[in-house]
């Protein structure tokens, strides 16, 4: 479906789409965007002939199809059908986001709502124990269809008459963590930060309260970094050697870990921002205690670090599951006793499909594009000590 994207569009796109507006309309379509309202008929303080024109001209808003809750009303994930936007050759697709509300405490003085949002419908990285990368990519998000997750999600939160005591009635984090790859989507995903960080035409977040997960892909981290914001970094590691992280993250063997590594000291210095490092733990394939060693002689000389352990949630065609509870505080034992601040994710949404790994939108498995050297990467890994390597050869031990 055609249509402009008005949150990827400038002011000269948007004022030629709507027939040379000027700057003071803009202004106030910009203001109904930032507010969570796209739809041009609810645009109240517009003519109303701009209003149709806008509604001829402008992307759709998606549609909602389901919308699913867990752990007493904290966790919320949608199903949007989103009609595609801008060159007019964009197909339908569906695609799921997920809400997470935290109420406010000690530690959380005013409560938290934060957005997982997809930048991809599918991905073609081809992770074998994620839900996502099983189905492959269907094809890329646009600007304003990432962002309109967001939006879909703060107008819920506005209108909710039962929020959780304490819960914040707006969003105050995203986290691009949803379907798919987001810097394999890497346009969209910078104009969608511009977007949320931008206090005049977005929603005027904080860039310290956005966070952009990446499996490691080298250039498009180093144009995060040139963004100028303090965006929060979380690379997806999940294992602590080459040999074994090229079959868990196919991409690896294009860019090995030292370039990963490397990448990732550059985004802190250039940055100022400590980077997170995410660490599914798979039974019996990256949870050795001799893994979690190598995995601190690895991080442990790279000054501020985090390391979030997510223990491994049920996906759809992946038999893989999380190690027994015991076994993942062994691994965490591990690192933080050579200095390195970790912790174990509490993993939210996991009987909607919602937690880390199983967005999959429904999608049959293999039904898009996935990269050559991710087909067959599950029957590469064998149970028990997949891809384990001594500590010496991963370049640092303990």
């Amino acid at each position: 479906m055609s249509g402009l994207d008005p949150y990827g569009a400038d002011d000269r796109a948007l004022s030629e789409a709507l027939g040379g507006q000027p700057a003071y309309r803009l202004r106030q379509i910009r203001a109904w965007l930032a507010r969570g309202v796209d739809d041009p008929a609810q645009m109240t303080d517009l003519p109303k002939a701009l209003r149709s024109r806008a509604a001829e001209v402008l992307a759709p808003s998606p549609q909602l199809l389901s919308h699913r809750t867990a752990d007493d009303g904290l966790t919320h994930k949608v199903l949007l059908e989103m009609p595609g936007s801008g060159s007019g050759s964009a197909s339908t697709e569906s695609i799921e986001a997920v809400l997470m509300l935290y109420p406010r405490d000690e530690d959380r003085p005013h409560g938290r709502a934060t957005v997982c949002v997809s930048t991809q419908a599918g991905c073609a990285m081809g992770c074998p124990f994620c839900a996502t990368g099983q189905a492959g990519l269907r094809r890329q998000l646009s600007v304003g269809e990432v962002v309109r997750q967001v939006t879909v999600m703060q107008r819920m939160l506005a209108s909710a008459t039962d929020l959780p005591a304490g819960a914040p009635a707006h969003v105050t984090n995203v986290v691009f963590m949803g379907m798919g790859e987001p810097l394999a989507n890497v346009d969209a995903t910078l104009g969608a930060v511009r977007w949320l960080a931008d206090p005049e035409g977005g929603l005027g977040l904080s860039a310290r309260s956005i966070t952009v997960s990446t499996i490691g892909l080298v250039p498009a981290m180093s144009r995060l970094a040139g963004l100028g914001l303090q965006v929060r970094l979380a690379l997806s590691l999940h294992a602590p050697n080459d040999a074994l992280r090229d079959d868990l993250v196919p991409i690896n063997r294009t860019h090995p870990i030292s370039d990963v590594l490397a990448a990732a000291d550059a985004y802190r210095v250039a940055t100022g921002r400590r980077v997170t490092f995410e660490y599914v733990l798979i039974d019996g394939v990256n949870d050795e205690l001799a893994h979690a060693r190598q995995l601190a002689g690895l991080l442990k000389p790279r000054g501020a670090a985090h390391v979030n352990l997510i223990p491994m949630n049920p996906t759809p065609g992946v038999s893989w599951t999380a190690p027994p509870v015991a076994h993942q505080r062994d691994f965490l034992d591990i690192l933080t006793r050579a200095g390195l601040p970790a912790t174990i994710r509490a993993n939210r949404g996991g009987n909607i499909d919602a937690a880390c790994g199983q967005l999959h939108a429904s999608y049959q498995m293999a039904s898009g594009r996935t990269l050559p050297m991710a087909q067959g990467a599950a029957e590469r890994l064998q149970p028990s000590v997949a891809g384990l390597v001594p500590p010496s050869a991963s370049g640092d031990s303990l």
